[in-house]
């Protein structure tokens, strides 16, 4: 869906309000950036799905207020991708993964702590509004979920996984072309290190069918942006 006006992102933003008062940060941008005035119109999400026109209405030096018409609901394909992707010990490349892979249309993020992870300090906060400003530059109005830091057993110990689940590993062993995907799957990628054997056969035990992303050894924020749009492709 293409969109012609500018997307921004409004938590509260619900069928039952026809006006509101914009949020700090959209309303920044609307205001500095933009330098929207009254009657202007623009999109907003509650990245649950919904969007709605807003135009607006009021403006001082506080707030701006809109009313909102044009309610639709929104909804993921059913060729979603959850990602199980190793924390990275640089934050600047785990982020610039998070927007990419967000661009590219994930369901959401299991950040993941394996034995050879150099674990980072995990900015929940500052990761979701990564994810959040990917969406709205990418259109998107049903954001990723980004859970909190997990072990590979406390991820299938999840009763939520999709069935179809696969592990891209470095190890010389019999793995599949990754190619695009026809229903919900689980991708995992490890750490730099890749996983260990122990890992692997954990994973192989809970289902995952291990594939092969080339003949060239990838870091793991390349591996997870190439490995997702490879599913979606």
């Amino acid at each position: 869906m293409k969109i012609e006006l500018p997307l921004f992102y409004q938590s509260n933003l619900s069928v039952d309000l026809s006006n509101l008062s914009l949020e700090e940060d959209t309303r920044k941008h609307v205001v500095t950036v933009l330098r929207m005035k009254e009657g202007d119109e623009f999109m907003l999400t509650n990245g649950n799905g919904l969007s709605a026109r807003a135009t607006i209405q009021r403006m001082d030096k506080k707030q701006v207020h809109v009313a909102v018409d044009r309610f639709q609901e929104h909804t993921r394909k059913e060729t979603s991708i959850s990602l199980g992707v190793s924390l990275l010990k640089n934050n600047a490349r785990f982020e610039w993964m998070l927007e990419k892979v967000t661009e590219l249309g994930v369901f959401e993020i299991f950040p993941l702590v394996l034995d050879r992870t150099e674990r980072q300090h995990f900015r929940k906060e500052r990761f979701e509004q990564i994810i959040r400003s990917a969406c709205l530059q990418s259109e998107q109005f049903v954001f990723p979920a980004l859970h909190d830091p997990l072990s590979l057993n406390q991820l299938f110990d999840r009763k939520d996984l999709p069935q179809h689940r696969l592990i891209a590993h470095c190890y010389e062993q019999g793995k599949s072309t990754v190619s695009s995907i026809h229903q919900h799957t689980l991708f995992l990628v490890g750490p730099e290190g890749d996983f260990t054997s122990n890992e692997l056969q954990l994973a192989i035990s809970n289902h995952c069918k291990p594939v092969s992303l080339g003949e060239t050894r990838l870091r793991t924020e390349t591996a997870a942006i190439a490995g997702v749009a490879l599913l979606r492709s």
